[in-house]
């Protein structure tokens, strides 16, 4: 389904009934990145997963954009959608854009979910190394990311035994324009440190991580949970960056044991 926010045309899936649960994708991902999760919850929930602004069938202009700016699409759906209040999660860039909503717009959550994430800000090389890569796609395209980011974001493990995981994974990356990836990767370099805003998160949280994540390691997490005065944590073995692509069944578990008591 797609509706107009914001000056954009916003791609959004909506299944199922009863509290209202939105997954925000990662980098350079879509809403296809939730498919197993939104199989295994449909019937336990109301589940939303949008296309952020660029990526997959929604629109955008080509220009950096804020995680701030992700924020404000998803609570004018929101809006759209009349839901006063949802449980509001995301994976890795998703994590941070739920931040910037539990930043700005704490009364429209009634759960938070910060999967493979962090609430820093870039340091001073990651953020060049983000206008590096950025500036590489003007000229090269975005297949290079696609080679340099799977061994990054999936475990050896998974790259050695989920072929079926590896190709949807690559599929999902190549789909993404150009403009996408570099709207992110400026407005991810620049984005503003949101460690100063965990302790004042009032909601139950859930915080998950990978055993193998490299990209965000459980110590990030771990850090995260400490300061967060409602947060519980889950580590998946077996897992990278992406682990509700690479351990779909126990990540779903645990997504239903954190959703199912919010509906009660």
């Amino acid at each position: 389904m797609k509706v107009e926010v914001n000056g954009i045309e916003l791609n959004y899936d909506d299944q199922g009934e009863g509290v209202p649960l939105i997954l925000l994708h990662g980098f350079p991902f879509d809403r296809n990145l939730w498919y197993d999760q939104v199989q295994a919850l449909k019937d336990h929930c109301r589940i939303i997963t949008p296309d952020l602004r660029g990526f997959g069938e929604s629109g955008a202009p080509e220009e950096p954009v804020s995680m701030s700016q992700y924020a404000a699409d998803v609570v004018a759906l929101m809006d759209l959608l009349k839901i006063d209040q949802a449980i509001i999660g995301g994976l890795s860039m998703g994590g941070y854009v739920s931040l910037a909503i539990a930043e700005q717009y704490p009364e429209r959550l009634l759960g938070l979910i910060l999967s493979n994430t962090k609430a820093a800000k870039d340091t001073a090389a990651q953020r060049q190394n983000r206008y590096n890569t950025s500036e590489k796609t003007n000229y090269d395209g975005t297949e290079f990311l696609v080679k340099d980011l799977l061994e990054k974001v999936l475990c050896e493990e998974t790259l050695a035994e989920k072929q079926d995981v590896v190709e949807y994974t690559q599929q999902m990356m190549r789909r993404q324009p150009g403009s996408a990836v570099r709207g992110a990767l400026a407005g991810m370099a620049e984005r503003k440190d949101r460690e100063f805003i965990l302790s004042e998160i009032e909601v139950p949280v859930l915080v998950i991580a990978g055993m193998k994540d490299t990209l965000i390691p459980v110590f990030d997490s771990k850090m995260m949970v400490r300061e967060m005065p409602h947060a519980h944590l889950e580590i998946i073995d077996e897992s990278g960056h992406l682990s509700n692509l690479e351990q779909p069944d126990l990540y779903n578990k645990i997504l239903l044991r954190f959703v199912l008591p919010f509906g009660s």
